[in-house]
């Protein structure tokens, strides 16, 4: 049985962060890789805490506290789940070799 692809793209990132902003209100049409968590969508601490943990959860990636500061827009969110994503899959391949 063939290996099915581990990797973690741009859509697949959106998707979590669209199911989990609509379900608190926010129209789908706002977020977008720029929008920023506060300023854009309205959303508080305790929503980014929220997806935070359900990106970790979806992703299988740890986000310290020092890196969720950090991502103050959904690209950036974006790109650090993928990035993340993408440094893990490689660990495991060099492991797996």
């Amino acid at each position: 049985m063939a290996e099915q692809s581990t990797r973690v793209t741009e859509r697949d990132v959106l998707r979590v962060i669209e199911d989990h902003l609509v379900i608190r209100g926010v129209s789908a049409e706002r977020i977008v890789r720029g929008a920023a968590w506060k300023a854009d969508l309205g959303i508080d601490s305790l929503d980014i805490l929220t997806l935070t943990q359900e990106l970790e959860d979806t992703f299988h990636v740890k986000i310290g506290e020092e890196d969720a500061i950090e991502l103050r827009t959904v690209g950036d969110a974006v790109d650090f789940i993928v990035r993340q994503s993408d440094d893990r899959t490689a660990d495991k391949g060099a492991h797996d070799g």
